[in-house]
């Protein structure tokens, strides 16, 4: 049988506890808890300080096969979790939507911040034929990866459309 995506509830503030729960009692190979959380940065007394916050607060995704053992160990745990359910069946988080969580999550389970590249930033080619070229961002798309470009080639002002992976913001480095 193929592992699937489930989701557990429970109280916000143990996803922590219930994650170390579900690795001390399965082994790794038959479930895998995920807790999607996010770094971002927060003003407190005036000063910037980098944080990280739990992305679904009060959620713990897991991976497994879900068999009827798998199940009851889950609903004996020492820490409150019930399974997302629909009717009487645990409820399989569809892969399409999982896949964003999964790619976003992919190096750790916390997401890193946005490379802030926006209208106007100032940008620098890192990668392919047109590498160390320097140009303005003048439309972005983020769901697609790719930013349009102005850029001085041959003394000429040209619109060049990039992927978000090949440029680097200049900005961020003042």
């Amino acid at each position: 049988m193929r592992k699937k995506w489930y989701v557990l509830f429970t109280k916000t503030g143990e996803e922590k506890k219930l994650k170390e729960a579900i690795e001390h009692i399965f082994p790794p190979d038959e479930v895998k808890p995920l807790i999607p959380r996010r770094r971002l940065m927060e003003k407190r007394q005036g000063k910037k300080i980098e944080v990280v916050r739990t992305l679904f607060p009060g959620y713990v995704f897991i991976n497994t096969v879900m068999t009827e053992e798998t199940y009851r160990s889950i609903k004996l745990m020492p820490v409150s979790a019930k399974l997302l359910m629909t009717d009487l069946e645990p409820a399989e988080v569809p892969p399409e939507e999982m896949k964003p969580i999964l790619r976003l999550t992919s190096v750790s389970d916390v997401i890193g911040f946005s490379t802030g590249i926006r209208v106007g930033t100032k940008v620098k080619i890192i990668e392919g034929p047109l590498k160390d070229f320097e140009g303005i961002i003048i439309d972005v798309d983020s769901r697609k990866g790719r930013a349009k470009v102005m850029l001085d080639i041959l003394n000429e002002t040209k619109k060049v459309d990039l992927g978000l992976t090949v440029i680097k913001n200049l900005e961020a480095e003042l």
